[in-house]
């Protein structure tokens, strides 16, 4: 197997761990904890593909474009985080 795709696989098989993570702490903490373990792994996933070589990292669109729309849904998903065990309120 090629470094490149050895390094592919890898942070593929990292991503998905990450995602089972998230997961777990939806399951075992609060939706609130998941929520900031998921703004984390979208951070992260932001930075590598920002920082990281073209072939080793998943992409959708141009760098560029990736990298904001992760940073975005990663600032979005701490800004909504604290929300994440709130009550629905009774409406009449």
């Amino acid at each position: 197997m090629s470094s490149t795709r050895a390094v592919r696989v890898t942070v593929m098989v990292v991503l998905l761990l990450a995602v089972a993570a998230v997961c777990g702490l939806a399951v075992a903490v609060s939706a609130r904890a998941a929520a900031t373990g998921l703004a984390v792994v979208l951070g992260a996933c932001a930075v590598l593909r920002a920082l990281g070589p073209v072939t080793a990292v998943p992409a959708a669109r141009s760098r560029r474009f990736d990298v904001v729309l992760l940073a975005l849904a990663a600032l979005a998903l701490l800004y909504l985080a604290p929300w994440g065990d709130a009550l629905p309120t009774a409406t009449r």
